[in-house]
């Protein structure tokens, strides 16, 4: 199997995309000249500079932030998952996927933070996917455990990202570009996009992002940066060439069974053209997760539909495939994606399971994890949704 090559694909593709990159390829100081993407800020007319930060990147783009700019930040708010400090700027650790207590705090928080900034300031705005949950402040008269119930009811709903984001907007006092129009002064919004189309509207519930008061938004990361980088990547490798290199889409937007049925009409379709090649999807599958479900995510149900679909004709002995979110975090498990070649049949053969009643259950995780084909990587501090990659070679 080529786990070590699919691998390799992957990492490219999300390095790029890493906090890292896309901070660096974007912010930098000539003196006291603040660079963001293409606008000139002359830190010595502004009273202060601070930076908020939210979302499964946060973290990581706050600490690129003061790597950069260091004591000229004046302070903010970094809000994320992830533990750890950091020099200048406070870190709030939220929950997610689900809205908790913890996600009140940090919304409140952030209110007060922001309601002190003056006219004379300035502020770098850090947004990427996750901030929905971990950042929350309901409507009057709704409680917490209500919201919960509605956010979790979503969450396992089956609809995509937008139609759970509209909903979220409008029971939120902090989503829609409602907290903008508690900020008087002026900023600037870097965004890394976890939706379809980099909708400004969906990327964490727009919290910056009002027709009244727009800041200036960039997007700064994608998935399509992220695969055009694995692209460039496997186009100019020296070893082990491959006859074809296609991003086949960067806004899958199906359910996991539609996505199946197409990634497999494709493999089909190149499979009889090239003696090697390597196809690389993005985007977002959407899947019904069962009330009894088991452990898994959108990208392990993905794999595990790809292997039942394929079954009775079986993947070609020089194909494999690999199936993994960016951020992570697959679901509700600790694993990010899983991998698929030709040897799995004998395994699930040898290990007597039944791979239709472990995706009635909604358990994919469990499914590919007894075969230790699972991908588990760990948080990774950034989120562009989701890559596909097929690879077959000689």
């Amino acid at each position: 199997m080529s786990r070590k090559e699919l691998k390799t694909i992957f990492y490219k593709a999300l390095n790029k995309v890493k906090a890292k990159s896309i901070i660096n390829d974007n912010i930098y100081l000539e003196k006291s000249i603040l660079n963001i993407v293409d606008e000139k800020i002359d830190l010595d007319k502004i009273a202060n500079l601070y930076i908020f930060a939210l979302g499964k990147a946060a973290f990581s783009m706050a600490r690129e932030c003061e790597n950069i700019l260091g004591s000229k930040i004046k302070g903010g708010l970094v809000i994320s998952h992830s533990k750890g400090d950091l020099k200048y700027l406070k870190h709030f650790t939220s929950t997610h996927p689900k809205v908790s207590k913890k996600s009140i705090e940090a919304g409140n928080l952030l209110l007060k933070k922001v309601k002190k900034l003056k006219k004379e300031d300035r502020f770098i705005f850090l947004l990427s996917g996750g901030a929905s949950a971990m950042v929350e402040k309901p409507i009057k008269g709704l409680s917490l455990a209500d919201f919960k119930k509605i956010s979790s009811s979503l969450l396992t709903s089956g609809i995509d990202i937008k139609a759970l984001n509209t909903v979220r907007k409008s029971i939120s006092r902090i989503k829609g570009g409602k907290l903008a129009n508690k900020i008087k002064a002026k900023g600037t919004v870097l965004v890394l996009s976890d939706v379809i189309g980099d909708d400004l509207n969906t990327i964490g519930s727009a919290p910056m992002y009002n027709s009244k008061q727009n800041f200036k938004h960039h997007i700064i990361g994608n998935n399509k940066i992220a695969l055009k980088e694995a692209k460039n990547f496997l186009e100019n490798k020296q070893k082990n060439k491959l006859e074809k290199v296609k991003i086949l889409t960067t806004t899958l937007n199906k359910t996991s069974q539609e996505a199946s049925l197409y990634i497999i009409k494709k493999i089909q379709e190149y499979d009889k053209k090239y003696g090697t090649f390597c196809l690389l999807l993005g985007g977002e599958t959407t899947t019904i997760v069962n009330e009894n479900s088991g452990f898994g995510g959108r990208n392990q149900e993905l794999a595990l539909r790809l292997l039942i679909e394929y079954k009775l004709k079986k993947l070609n002995k020089n194909i494999s495939i690999l199936c993994a979110g960016s951020d992570g975090i697959d679901g509700h498990s600790k694993a990010n994606g899983a991998f698929l070649d030709s040897d799995i049949y004998e395994k699930i053969k040898k290990e007597n399971l039944d791979e239709n009643l472990y995706l009635q259950n909604s358990d994919s995780n469990t499914f590919f994890k007894k075969l230790a084909y699972d991908f588990s990587i760990g948080i990774t501090g950034t989120n562009v949704m989701d890559f596909i990659i097929v690879l077959k070679q000689k």
